[in-house]
């Protein structure tokens, strides 16, 4: 039964966890119809209300905040949550590296995480490094190539390398935050990549997913 509701829980921050793809969906849109410094504006006004909210959450303990607790892990509830670590990073891949290497380690650090974390609880058994189990950590590396696949079909030399690095991190990541070190470290080394072998990424394509 307790591990019924660990998995329930798990499956509601992972359902949030998504809700940061808004974020790219923000950032893409201001892009467009405006410029690259309006875009980081705006997810850096987004990071201040963030930062604010955990301001009054950790300090003040809110009655209006105290719900959170409920769907943040034990480690993120006398902490900063995973969500400023998400933007934070996404502002930061977004100003460091090319839109299509950004916008994949983000995709991947949301994707990887989530079908490692689900499929970890529901199957995993052995464990290949503290809580993290190779049958959570090879369907969040499954996830990472497909997010690969997905947006840098032609460039395996690029996503593949990402993909291996993001899964990597993310298994090793333990007293920081993953939010932070996954889409980082995979960008980076998507962006050397890109450099190194003199790839040209595709133009920015604002009819992606159909939102423009």
């Amino acid at each position: 039964m307790a591990m019924r509701i660990s998995f329930f829980w798990e499956c509601v921050r992972k359902a949030v966890h998504l809700s940061s793809l808004l974020i790219v969906i923000v950032y893409t849109l201001l892009l467009n119809h405006f410029s690259h410094r309006v875009a980081i504006m705006a997810l850096t006004a987004i990071l201040l209300v963030l930062l604010e909210i955990e301001r009054i959450r950790l300090e003040h303990r809110s009655f209006w905040t105290s719900w959170l607790n409920n769907i943040l892990r034990r480690k993120e509830k006398d902490n900063i949550s995973g969500v400023v670590f998400m933007v934070s990073s996404t502002i930061i891949c977004f100003s460091a590296f090319e839109y299509w290497i950004a916008l994949a380690a983000t995709f991947m650090t949301v994707f990887g995480d989530m079908f490692a974390a689900l499929f970890g609880r529901a199957f995993g058994k052995k464990r290949i490094y503290r809580h993290k189990t190779w049958v959570g950590s090879f369907s969040g590396l499954f996830a990472n190539l497909l997010v690969g696949i997905f947006l840098l079909p032609q460039f395996p030399v690029v996503y593949v390398p990402m993909a291996i690095v993001a899964t990597t991190v993310e298994v090793l990541t333990h007293k920081l935050d993953d939010n932070l070190t996954v889409p980082i470290f995979a960008a980076f080394v998507g962006q050397m990549i890109v450099y190194y072998t003199d790839i040209s990424l595709p133009p920015i394509d604002f009819t992606f997913l159909g939102l423009f």
